[in-house]
């Protein structure tokens, strides 16, 4: 059975050679990781989003910076010392995670006491790491008969795993929901969305999984005779992502995210009611004014184009075209796009130039949104439109 941890780094480092070059990469991405957690903390104006930040940075750098210190004292003959000074603690990351995640996907959210129920086996596994319990479990793993004590050990150890994998879901799960609801309230949405954050939610939680498989693959098909190629690279990597996430969060600047109370929370879809006064009304609206050219058009400013409440206007747009605002006004977007390369002016412009003027703000969201409509890329639309009027 294999375990993930720093004790396994114990077992590997007998067997791996030290990699001055490796160890330093290792230790300035994860110590500037560390740096700017502390930043990240300090940063104005102060958010609690920023604190489970920091967090979530500060531990996983912990788990690089372990490596380092494991090899340090194998070099100088200290291994021992190491059993009561164990940096990991994996129940942290998965907490700091979701309420990361759930700062930042809702402006309402207050951190309670009962939330500090996530932490306890963060406490639990802190004060396990400073008992003989532990010291003896580790130690056992290398024993012909492992004690009870070991097998605590493993099952401490894979729980955290466990816990970082599923805190991982259900952060991606509120990620998938804030990206619904800004498609109610913006026609553009690429400089709110939060994908940024699911690139290292992604490789964070996958990193459990690789380590594990190619560690087992390692272990039953080539005797375990591969670590040297990816042992330290992997915590390398670790390090240097480490470090991105928390330049990333440190950098980023907060989004006013007020108009999301805008939205009405999450109900069964309502029953289609057809008003044909409410559509000619806004149809009217977005031929004569067409304020979809406007690229930072959102529901607020529709909503006092149409003297309406911004909640009931999103609620009529779902009801009456089964679209959100997103979709509603970037269709309308795609067919003056479609108007402008029909035309005899299609190539005063370049492609871009086209979806800028109606009312696009980037060539990655005007491709996706265009094939998405017209099933076509823009640049298929094109030569089929010329092709047509030869």
């Amino acid at each position: 059975m294999f375990y993930f941890s720093v004790e396994n780094v114990i077992y590997t480092v007998k067997m791996i050679t030290s990699d001055p070059v490796l160890f330093t990469l290792i230790t300035v991405f994860a110590l500037q990781a560390m740096v700017l957690s502390g930043l990240i903390v300090l940063k104005r104006p102060r958010k609690l989003a920023h604190v489970f930040l920091a967090l979530l940075v500060f531990f996983y750098a912990l788990m690089a910076i372990n490596i380092v210190v494991v090899n340090v004292l194998k070099d100088r003959g200290l291994m021992e010392v190491f059993r009561y000074i164990q940096l990991e603690l994996l129940f942290g990351i998965g907490p700091a995670l979701y309420f990361y995640t759930r700062c930042v996907t809702n402006p309402d959210f207050k951190f309670k006491k009962q939330h500090w129920w996530h932490f306890l086996p963060l406490v639990l596994e802190f004060m396990y790491y400073r008992t003989s319990l532990y010291r003896n479990g580790s130690d056992g793993l290398y024993e012909p008969t492992m004690p009870a004590s070991s097998y605590l050990y493993l099952a401490e150890q894979w729980l955290g795993v466990i816990s970082i994998l599923t805190y991982s879901m259900i952060s991606l799960w509120l990620l998938y929901k804030y990206q619904n609801v800004l498609k109610q309230l913006y026609s553009r949405i690429s400089n709110r969305s939060l994908k940024w954050l699911q690139t290292p939610i992604i490789i964070f939680a996958g990193f459990q999984i690789f380590w594990n498989i190619i560690r087992e693959v390692d272990r039953f098909v080539f005797e375990s005779s591969l670590r040297e190629y990816y042992f330290l690279p992997t915590f390398v990597g670790l390090a240097v992502v480490c470090y991105w996430i928390g330049l990333k969060g440190y950098m980023k600047k907060d989004k006013d995210t007020a108009e999301l109370n805008l939205i009405l929370p999450n109900e069964d879809k309502p029953e289609l009611e057809n008003d044909p006064i409410f559509k000619e009304k806004l149809e009217r609206l977005m031929k004569t004014k067409q304020p979809y050219l406007n690229p930072d058009l959102s529901l607020s400013k529709l909503a006092a184009l149409m003297d309406m409440n911004p909640r009931q206007l999103s609620y009529k747009i779902n009801q009456n075209y089964e679209r959100n605002f997103y979709d509603f006004v970037n269709n309308y977007r795609v067919e003056a796009v479609k108007q402008r390369l029909q035309s005899k002016e299609r190539d005063q412009l370049s492609l871009l130039g086209h979806a800028l003027d109606c009312g696009f703000n980037s060539k990655s969201t005007f491709n996706h949104v265009f094939k998405k409509t017209t099933q076509l890329t823009p640049s298929q639309y094109l030569r089929k439109t010329r092709k047509a009027s030869e």
